[in-house]
């Protein structure tokens, strides 16, 4: 170590071990002890002032995912809808789809599709289906939209191998003309709680009872089979894309795309009402799957990924506000905590877990900041691990496929990663706590400086960027010649010639 990382360790060590034995120094005055002087009141109010400028843009985030993102008119808001859209010339047949578990982002998206489809004049709109379930309200939204779309809406299980489960299940008989692929499947529409496991006492019947209301009011506004589409839900039944075409769930089995727009060409299908026929053989196809950013959205509308994307954005803030300056930990922290803010939102999740949550982060700042002994440690763990908990209501109903509540491993993951950072920072700290406390002028022992006067033996010297006495040791000292501080004695400073000069000199 040079002797430059000697001086600033021992001013770091002073500062943050004793800091206040330096205004009981003769060189209290000098700017070594400015430097070391503890921070001013203010800079704590500016970072703390800072913090709650962070966390009301993060509550920003929670209102932002109550709302829409995507420019929807309202052709799929329901009884706002437009009149019938008559296709244009030409005009492409537009290809959606709808994969992995559904959720607000999904419904978001095949709002635009539709309203995307409805101002080009396309003749259809078709959904590529490859789901395992997710959200009722989610699953709602798009059976709704559906139904109330101003043009024809083609569902199509597909590719082979693909299946349409649970929320898939009343996505599909949605549709004005429900297709499936060769060894494709559809089916097993109960609803589960929100950890995935069956639904227990009074709220299984009532929630059994109100998607088999929802999927039989869909199978008779399709003409489709309402026993089966009953039984999918209180029986969990699952069916083969043949079986399902000969129960009359399904309209057509075919292998892909052209030539399910082949099979449908010329039918006359009911749309709001009025009887469209369908010229889809020799249409274009305009493929608009998710968009980038829908892709995101889509990935962090997830309670897990929402659980620990606010994880790391608590670290980011803490190391931002406790190293004022680093920048991007804050940058990071910002937008981690906002993403997943939007997402608890987006997702309904319990006000009160989001509260807590949020007082968890402002304790682990607090503890940065304040001398607590663990207390706000401690409190901030509790509270995250509460919040994390009740975020996600655990007796919530939900379609299977997308787990609606914090996953053990994930609980695990956020707490235990907070108690063994907090663990190592307070080790660190009590290893500090053991060192030599170093203050005043014994922090100038190493250190060069320059003879004022001549030393013989006694002087002035010029050292740690103050003046003060000083004795010389093996010898008369010149007035200009670099010194050595060897230590101190009481106020004075015992010092020795430095052969070489070519180290750090004070002027």
């Amino acid at each position: 170590m040079n002797e430059r990382d000697q001086d600033t360790l021992g001013a770091a060590l002073a500062r943050a071990i004793d800091t206040q034995r330096v205004h009981e120094t003769p060189f209290a005055g000098s700017r070594l002890a400015a430097r070391m002087a503890p921070a001013r009141r203010r800079s704590f109010t500016f970072q703390l002032a800072l913090a709650v400028v962070l966390i009301t843009l993060g509550a920003a985030g929670a209102l932002l995912g109550q709302t829409d993102l995507t420019e929807v008119s309202s052709v799929a808001s329901g009884p706002r809808l437009a009149p019938v859209t008559r296709a244009a010339p030409g005009a492409p047949v537009v290809v959606g789809h709808i994969d992995d578990a559904i959720n607000p982002i999904s419904a978001r998206y095949v709002e635009r599709v539709i309203a995307d489809a409805q101002a080009a004049g396309a003749p259809a709109v078709v959904f590529v289906i490859n789901t395992p379930g997710g959200l009722i309200d989610s699953t709602y939204r798009i059976t709704t939209a559906f139904l109330n779309a101003p043009l024809p809406i083609v569902t199509y299980v597909a590719p082979s191998g693909a299946r349409a489960a649970s929320a898939g299940t009343f996505i599909t008989m949605a549709g004005t003309i429900a297709a499936m692929a060769p060894a494709t499947n559809i089916g097993a529409a109960h609803p589960v709680d929100s950890s995935g496991g069956d639904i227990q006492g009074d709220l299984r019947l009532k929630a059994e009872n109100d998607a088999v209301a929802q999927i039989t009011k869909i199978a008779k506004a399709r003409g489709r089979n309402e026993q089966w589409a009953e039984d999918a839900v209180r029986k969990s039944v699952s069916v083969r894309d043949d079986e399902a075409l000969q129960l009359k769930v399904i309209d057509l089995i075919a292998k892909d795309v052209p030539d399910l727009l082949a099979q449908i060409d010329g039918r006359t299908v009911q749309v709001n009402g009025a009887a469209v026929t369908l010229a889809t053989k020799s249409a274009p196809i305009d493929d608009e799957g998710m968009s980038p950013f829908e892709t995101f959205l889509h990935f962090v509308v997830d309670p897990q990924i929402a659980l620990l994307l606010f994880t790391i954005g608590t670290y980011g803030l803490i190391f931002e506000l406790s190293n004022p300056g680093l920048i991007f930990p804050g940058i990071v922290g910002v937008i981690a905590i906002v993403m997943a803010l939007f997402s608890f939102g987006t997702l309904d999740a319990n006000a009160a877990g989001i509260a807590l949550m949020i007082f968890a982060l402002v304790l682990f700042i607090a503890e940065v900041k304040i001398v607590s002994h663990g207390l706000l440690l401690a409190g901030g763990i509790a509270s995250l691990l509460l919040g994390a908990i009740i975020v996600f209501p655990p007796g919530r109903p939900t379609f299977p496929g997308l787990r609606y509540t914090a996953e053990p491993i994930t609980l695990l993951l956020v707490v235990g990663t907070a108690a063994l950072f907090f663990a190592v920072v307070v080790r660190l700290a009590i290893g500090f706590q053991r060192l030599p406390v170093a203050s005043g002028p014994a922090l100038l022992v190493g250190t060069l400086g320059v003879a004022r006067t001549d030393l013989a033996p006694v002087g002035i010297v010029r050292a740690g960027g103050d003046e003060g006495s000083a004795v010389s040791e093996g010898g008369p000292i010149p007035q200009g010649a670099t010194v050595r501080v060897r230590r101190v004695d009481g106020v004075r400073l015992i010092v020795g010639p430095e052969a070489s000069s070519s180290g750090r000199r004070e002027s």
